[in-house]
């Protein structure tokens, strides 16, 4: 079984949702002189059932963890039941180590933490097994953080890649957050659905999150190989913190998109967020092309 089958389950188990309405008015104004669209992955790209990657949910989903553990066929091999409880402990042990001053914000392999939830139910995995622990933790996700493609993104995506224009990707993620971004265009990779490699960066990869500096500082420095000045970029997300805060402090335009109540978050009470005004408000990700002025 290849990568892609074990990461299955989380276009395979999806069904269809749309977003919830919010009260927020759209602020939709041209932004000029814009030579890259960056964009956050979930509740912006894709409708998310959380509102954010799988990983960061702290929710209770013990049943979800018996229903992941049968479809992997492994339910009948543990001595010990994992528990919700055995997920969040190891998440908050992995972070706790790392966490430093230049690493405010880190981030797991969630895999790495099935993995280790699994050796204390009593089954280890070697090399030859680890497909079971990437099998796992999609099959959890599948269920815990359902998603949908965001009514506008094959549009949106489409037009600007017709545009020429360059496409990144900053996002808190884990190891089947690709997928379901190439899935968003019917591709088998990001290259080939318009997207810039060199301008993507995936949380798990640098095992630091929004937002922690550390994916956009990694942004900006490939976007000044490109000669794309951060001002002339735009990145587009749901979440005034991780998305709009952050990019700003790193000199980027900012498109918040506050178009399903599931993922909005406005951070009305972090002080970071209580003066922070976006470049521009959009509640349908479409709106984004009246902004760059592309049809």
């Amino acid at each position: 079984m290849n990568g892609h089958e074990w990461l299955s389950p989380v276009l395979r188990l999806r069904s269809e949702m749309q977003p919830l309405r919010t009260d927020v008015e759209a602020s939709v104004r041209s932004l000029p002189e814009i030579r890259a669209v960056i964009f956050d992955v979930y509740g912006t790209l894709v409708i998310s059932g959380s509102g954010d990657v799988g990983s960061a949910d702290t929710r209770d989903h013990s049943d979800l963890i018996e229903q992941s553990l049968e479809a992997v066929g492994i339910d009948d091999l543990l001595p010990k039941r994992p528990t919700m409880e055995m997920i969040h402990s190891q998440i908050e042990s992995i972070n706790a180590r790392r966490r430093t001053d230049d690493c405010p914000k880190p981030e797991v392999d969630i895999v790495e933490v099935w993995r280790r939830v699994l050796r204390q139910s009593g089954l280890e995995l070697g090399a030859e097994r680890v497909g079971i622990a990437v099998a796992l933790a999609a099959q959890y996700e599948a269920r815990a953080n359902p998603t949908w493609p965001m009514p506008g993104s094959f549009e949106v995506l489409t037009a600007l890649a017709n545009a020429d224009t360059p496409m990144g990707i900053v996002s808190n993620a884990q190891v089947f957050t690709p997928q379901l971004v190439e899935s968003l265009l019917n591709e088998k990779n990001l290259e080939r659905a318009g997207f810039d490699l060199d301008l993507c960066f995936f949380s798990n990869r640098f095992r630091q999150s929004k937002p922690g500096p550390r994916l956009f500082d990694a942004l900006r420095e490939a976007l000044q190989r490109r000669g794309i000045l951060p001002y002339e970029a735009v990145y587009v997300g749901n979440d005034m913190l991780n998305d709009v805060w952050a990019a700003s402090q790193a000199g980027l335009r900012t498109a918040w998109f506050a178009g399903d109540a599931r993922s909005m978050r406005p951070r009305s009470d972090d002080p970071r967020c209580r003066s922070l005004r976006p470049d521009v408000v959009l509640t349908d990700l479409r709106q984004l092309l009246e902004c760059l002025r592309i049809p």
